[in-house]
């Protein structure tokens, strides 16, 4: 049984994993070469870079996969349509791994919003250094937000060439980039933005897989606001978690491997 499984991330591979330990023929694909080799060094095998309708509709059809699992990040939009698209027009069963939203006190540091605009405004209000801890997709359109105006930026991306350089051209300062791979403990988190005086972090909502706990933790030991930009709503919808529903959604990697097990028949 061959499962064709977009996985760019460490949940994402934790589930290619699983399935492969059960058994199934598994083949990954990541959008980076970066992601391509921790994949590798799991023992998996994988494809990377981007797909198309073309290279998705062959994949499908050629290595004459069972199903499609989508496990990219809750902020990959576009894979996801395109994903489910193809999946549908080839005959293949799709699933959608979306991993579950973190769980965060109410305090008044924590701060939701649902747009990037939103958040780049909302920063700006609450301070003048800000730690962008949003990864490298979109930085050209955040740092472009007009109310950084004044702002310093500061940035944590993964220490590739290819990213460094969008840094470059985005125009920020070595002074401004962090370059690491994560992940990062909140005591870590905590100790860097005390070092650069960072005064309001903007993050995803990435959930446990995505550091998101962490990153909360280390901004109110601190004191200071943290910003979190909310998933688009298709994704929210797909978070239906309801023990009493039978089409809610696993929020373990175990549930999820046996919900595609029982649908589709393995």
């Amino acid at each position: 049984m061959n499962l064709f499984i977009l996985a760019g991330t460490e949940d994402g591979r934790e589930l290619a994993s699983a399935f492969q330990k059960r058994g199934y023929q598994v083949l990954v694909s990541t959008l980076t070469e970066y992601g391509s080799e921790i994949a590798q060094e799991q023992g998996l095998t994988v494809r990377f870079g981007a797909l198309d309708e073309d290279s998705l509709r062959r994949i499908l059809r050629e290595q004459e996969m069972s199903a499609l699992i989508d496990a990219t990040h809750p902020y990959a939009q576009e894979i996801h349509g395109l994903a489910q698209r193809i999946a549908s027009e080839c005959g293949r069963p799709y699933f959608r791994w979306e991993r579950p939203l973190g769980e965060y006190p109410p305090h008044q540091l924590i701060y939701f919003v649902s747009s990037l605009e939103e958040a780049a405004e909302r920063a700006a209000q609450l301070g003048g250094r800000i730690f962008l801890s949003t990864g490298s997709k979109n930085l050209s359109e955040w740092l472009a937000q007009p109310v950084f105006q004044g702002c310093e930026v500061f940035v944590r991306i993964l220490p590739t060439a290819q990213v460094l350089s969008q840094c470059e051209t985005a125009g920020l300062k070595p002074y401004q980039i962090i370059a690491m791979q994560g992940p990062f403990t909140s005591k870590f988190n905590e100790a860097l933005w005390e070092q650069m005086e960072i005064e309001v972090v903007i993050s995803k909502e990435s959930g446990s897989f995505g550091g998101t706990g962490e990153k909360v933790q280390a901004c109110l030991q601190l004191g200071i606001p943290i910003i979190l930009l909310e998933r688009p709503a298709s994704a929210q919808a797909e978070l239906n978690t309801d023990v009493n529903d039978p089409h809610a959604m696993p929020t373990t990697i175990g549930d999820f491997v046996r919900k595609v097990e029982d649908t589709i028949g393995l």
